[in-house]
């Protein structure tokens, strides 16, 4: 492996920017859409108003980072400069970075009489992070990725974690709705999914030590101490990418809504639920680019690392010069992008909603253990709803990329947004972005007051002094 591809499998997967339980936000509660409020929470679409509903296609992408900040959306697509656009922010705090890039394909939700309600279709997710690593390194590889006499001095008993996950999904749920009394009611579903592989990876480092050694102006050593490292590539980009169908693994999402309902109709005044998503796992064969390293803690002469030009010589020797280096083989498991995600929903005015959610990770990032997660999310959405047309205002707290403001829209079922769109453009600099779009068709049923002995009118009284002809 040169140092060449692996900076462009390193670019790759930066770029990955998937339809999670965090997508769609704002737009992904509501009750006059079935498929995307199932991605929230799988007992959503029978506890809402939609009949039937047809999805065609969609799209959601968020990236988030705490390393760098752009510093203006406006004219950043006819006139990017990556030194005046984009700013590194060194505050001396350990990096984080996510993305996720998702497709809703074909799928269906089908009420069955009232209290009952199947859904299926296909996805596809892909989601990337990079987890607890130092500055100083982040800013080696970013700046002087090729030149390794050029890193910042030294860096001792680090850690680093990062992990891609691309797959596709096929689902199955089942939800049904409880009525207890009148104005009460429970919501229960849950989804099971078929896992298919695109492309995984899993990087994890212990102990990552690096020291750059200057005895004199020409003489300099390197040494990378005892550092640990194991580098999991699937062997799906071995010899050119070659897709190939094959269920690889297995899903599961679960949930269950309260639902107290407005006196005499059918609309909710409070709806609070909570539910797990992406409960599972794939697996994945390793591939050739994988490695496995153990460093020797010997000084180096730094020349015996460089061409004649200065430029990092292969990588594979490099490794082989400062360490051991082995190429693991088998396969690997990798987790789900698991979430917990908990809501409330009250109804504040005729067509005004306030929608709170709460999402975290329960799989977060420990030592040794690489996932591909999703971020802490805190999301408030004010929202007008209409059967027809629907507003959203999210505002959100991101772990990634902070405080965000945004706006989204539904006609029928095509619905389209970001929840960070208004701070892009208001903010001096951003650290996060995201865009949704979403296509599809059905039926949501009008709200109508309920029949009950209280709105029932009474018979009209018989006059006793009526008299026959």
């Amino acid at each position: 492996m040169t140092m060449k591809n692996l900076l462009a499998l390193l670019a790759a997967i930066l770029s990955i920017s998937t339809l999670q339980a965090q997508a769609f936000l704002g737009a992904h509660y509501t009750t006059k859409d079935a498929i995307l409020s199932n991605t929230l929470n799988p007992a959503m679409g029978i506890a809402g108003d939609t009949k039937w509903q047809v999805n065609l296609f969609g799209f959601h992408t968020d990236l988030g980072n705490n390393y760098f900040a752009i510093k203006q959306l406006r004219g950043i697509a006819t006139d990017f400069d990556k030194d005046n656009d984009i700013q590194q922010i060194l505050d001396g705090k350990r990096k984080t970075a996510h993305a996720t890039l998702g497709f809703t394909g074909p799928g269906g939700f089908v009420r069955i009489k009232q209290n009952n309600a199947i859904h299926f279709g296909v996805r596809g997710k892909a989601v990337a992070t990079f987890n607890d690593l130092n500055e100083d390194f982040v800013y080696s590889l970013y700046n002087n990725f090729n030149e390794i006499l050029e890193w910042l001095p030294a860096f001792k008993d680090e850690r680093a974690s990062a992990a891609v996950n691309a797959y596709h999904e096929i689902y199955l749920g089942y939800s049904r709705s409880l009525n207890i009394g009148q104005r009460h009611s429970l919501h229960i579903g849950f989804t099971t999914k078929l896992i298919t592989n695109v492309f995984n990876a899993q990087f994890v480092a212990q102990d990552l030590d690096f020291n750059k050694i200057v005895t004199s102006p020409t003489d300099s050593f390197i040494n990378a101490g005892s550092s640990r490292f194991d580098f999991y590539v699937s062997d799906a980009i071995d010899d050119g990418f070659k897709y190939k169908f094959g269920i690889n693994g297995v899903g599961f999402d679960a949930g269950v809504i309260y639902e107290f309902k407005r006196k005499d109709s059918k609309e909710h005044f409070v709806m609070a639920g909570i539910s797990a998503n992406d409960m599972g796992f794939n697996k994945y064969k390793l591939g050739s680019n994988s490695r496995s390293f153990i460093g020797n803690n010997k000084n180096i002469p730094a020349d015996h690392l460089v061409t004649d030009d200065g430029e990092t010589i292969n990588l594979d020797a490099v490794l082989d010069t400062l360490g051991t280096k082995s190429i693991p083989t088998g396969s690997r498991k990798i987790k789900l992008p698991t979430t917990i995600n908990a809501f409330v929903d009250v109804r504040v005015a005729n067509m005004f909603f306030i929608n709170t959610n709460f999402q975290f990770n329960p799989l977060s990032f420990k030592r040794g253990d690489a996932k591909a997660n999703m971020p802490m999310n805190i999301t408030v959405t004010p929202r007008f709803e209409h059967r027809i047309v629907s507003v959203y205002l999210p505002v959100n707290w991101n772990q990634y990329s902070g405080f965000n403001v945004g706006t989204g829209f539904r006609v029928g079922q095509f619905t389209f947004g970001s929840s960070s769109i208004i701070t892009s453009f208001a903010k001096k600099q951003f650290t996060g972005i995201d865009l949704y779009l979403n296509v599809g068709f059905g039926k949501v049923a009008k709200n109508k007051k309920t029949k009950t002995p209280e709105n029932t009118p009474e018979p009209a009284p018989v006059n006793s002094n009526a008299t026959g002809g």
